[in-house]
């Protein structure tokens, strides 16, 4: 079996939804994460990233899935209101022998914190399971903290 693992903190954007809160902190936060497996014939990955601002947050995230003789799909959606904003993205592919899932959610907090969160799985028959996990955490007086690893 070959397999690649792919991961990265803060990734572009594709999906976006911006809203207006209250100005409870004084300087940008920002953060995200992205996670991503590849085997044979599957494929998927996502990501998200979260920004808060004064006087605005925001949420972006996408995701991507391929197979080859299979099915593969993903998902985005994102909420707002006045004080927070959240996104999820989930990725899925399936093939004869293997099977990818990826999802990320990322949480812009009402305080101004800022958290972000990524998983994926690449699966073959008869294998012990791949798994990759990123968790990033942004804090207005500038505190960021990341996280990676596999179980």
């Amino acid at each position: 079996m070959k397999t690649i693992r792919l991961s990265a903190i803060a990734a572009p954007a594709t999906l976006a939804l911006a809203l207006a809160a209250s100005p409870l902190w004084a300087q940008s936060t920002s953060t995200g994460t992205s996670s991503g497996v590849t085997g044979d014939n599957v494929s998927a990955g996502t990501y998200g990233t979260g920004t808060s601002t004064p006087t605005s947050a925001g949420v972006t995230g996408g995701g991507n899935a391929t197979a080859n003789g299979g099915t593969a799909s993903t998902n985005s959606t994102a909420k707002a209101n006045e004080r927070q904003a959240m996104q999820r993205s989930v990725a899925n592919a399936a093939a004869e022998d293997e099977r990818a899932r990826s999802r990320t959610h990322t949480h812009v907090l009402p305080n101004g914190k800022v958290k972000s969160q990524s998983m994926s799985i690449l699966h073959e028959k008869g294998e012990k399971p791949v798994i990759d996990k990123q968790r990033s955490t942004a804090t207005p007086d500038g505190t960021t903290t990341n996280a990676a690893g596999t179980p």
